[in-house]
């Protein structure tokens, strides 16, 4: 039986080096089917080989050595795999021999970000793009993907496996291309770092709310991203806008762990250093040139500091919310940030304005599959006092709910406010 220990190691390497062994894998092999599947060899010795001989002291470079060994193997297998590699190595024997080598060539701080880049890939539509690197470089199951997306998951699936089978025919031309082509490119990949974050600041699948593991990656990959491009200010607005989120996460669950909303949230909870380093990255954003109208990280970064800087939840600038969400509509058509844009206009105007208005977003549809839809209304019908219809659209939250701690959250509410409506039942009769 598998020790905890080791499982744990496992299972831990697992979510944060997937991306790596894979890109390095990759990066010696020239072959996306083979490095995948010596990468997901690699893993699986891991948990048959670390409970006898112990965890390896750099558990990076045993599973790339691994990966690089059943690479090999399989080449060694597949005649046309082999003719690939002497195509571009000239040598198979040196291809082994580079395997074997204790000195790991390629353990690079930003492996995964190259990953994230040979990912996004023109040859493909960009939506599989980004669902793609999600998948490959960042580990993101495939159930959290389809519910990041708004989609069934047969349907992601088979979305996964195409996008994946138009990358693999690159075949030996499969490589990092060179700095013109990464340019064009980057859009993807801030797309993709910014969904990672997204389903990393709120899972899309499992038991918990957030997931801390995949967050930090994608805090990473922002912070790799504007050091590679210092002069865009979209990348340091997606950075401005991860710590600035993240600096708040301390208060988005009370003592027992369940989360609140955002207008019972103990401010002093907050991160006030990483706040600071969120406006930093903003100031540096916003110091840059602009092209007009402003893009959708830099103006998402503005509405987080809004938040952020607010002393109180009464103190937020509503109205400059409410301005933001709209250019950020400009640039970037979205119901799920719409909802954003519904939620300020009910705290400036009043909670009809805002119903009436969540009301038409979702009416246009695409929101079938979103808790936080209908958790949004069900806080502006029970502001009108409609505590019946209040605990509806709760329940409809909870419906949808893709994590555990989400299906409480919304369930509890949901029991609330039915015991506000019986109430409420009782007094008028």
């Amino acid at each position: 039986m598998i020790s905890v220990i080791v499982a744990e190691a496992a299972a831990r390497a697992q979510r944060e080096l997937s991306g790596r062994v894979l890109a390095v894998t990759l990066r010696s092999v020239r072959d996306l089917d083979i490095a995948e599947e010596a990468t997901a060899d690699a893993f699986l010795l891991a948990l048959q080989t670390w409970p006898e001989r112990g965890v390896p002291a750099s558990v990076e470079a045993w599973l790339i050595t691994a990966a690089r060994r059943r690479a090999i193997d399989r080449i060694r297998s597949a005649q046309a795999a082999r003719r690939a590699l002497i195509r571009q190595t000239g040598d198979l024997r040196s291809a082994i021999a580079a395997a074997d080598n204790g000195h790991e060539i390629g353990i690079i701080g930003d492996e995964d970000l190259r990953m994230v880049v040979l990912c996004c890939d023109p040859r493909i539509a960009v939506t599989d793009q980004v669902a793609l690197t999600l998948r490959l470089a960042c580990g993101v199951p495939t159930a959290a993907i389809a519910a990041a997306f708004l989609t069934a998951e047969p349907t992601m699936a088979a979305r996964l496996t195409r996008a994946k089978k138009r990358l693999a025919a690159a075949g030996p031309a499969l490589d990092l291309p060179d700095d013109a082509t990464v340019d064009a490119r980057l859009p993807a990949v801030r797309e993709v770092v910014y969904l990672a974050f997204t389903l990393g600041h709120t899972a899309a699948a499992g038991s918990n709310l957030t997931d801390e593991e995949l967050a930090d990656r994608a805090q990473y990959l922002a912070l790799a991203l504007s050091l590679l491009r210092p002069a865009d200010p979209e990348f340091r607005g997606l950075l401005a806008l991860i710590l600035l989120t993240r600096a708040r996460a301390g208060g988005r669950t009370d003592d027992d762990g369940s989360q609140v909303l955002l207008a019972e949230v103990d401010r002093s909870r907050w991160d006030r250093v990483m706040i600071e380093q969120g406006m930093t990255s903003l100031r540096a954003a916003l110091a840059l040139p602009q092209v007009r109208p402003r893009g959708p990280m830099v103006l998402q970064a503005a509405i987080a500091a809004e938040h952020a800087l607010a002393p109180d939840f009464a103190a937020t600038d509503w109205s400059a919310v409410v301005d933001l969400y709209s250019e950020l509509l400009t640039v970037q058509p979205s119901s799920t940030l719409a909802i954003g844009r519904c939620v300020a206009i009910a705290n400036l105007v009043g909670p009809g304005a805002g119903l009436a208005d969540l009301d038409e977003v979702i009416e246009v549809g695409g929101l079938d599959r979103y808790p936080y839809a209908f958790g949004a209304r069900a806080q502006m019908l029970s502001a009108l006092g409609r505590s019946g219809d209040a605990a509806a659209a709760w329940s409809a939250a909870a419906a949808r709910a893709r994590t555990a701690a989400e299906r409480e959250f919304f369930a509890a509410r949901a029991a609330t406010a039915a015991e506000l409506s019986d109430a409420d039942r009782v007094i008028g009769q």
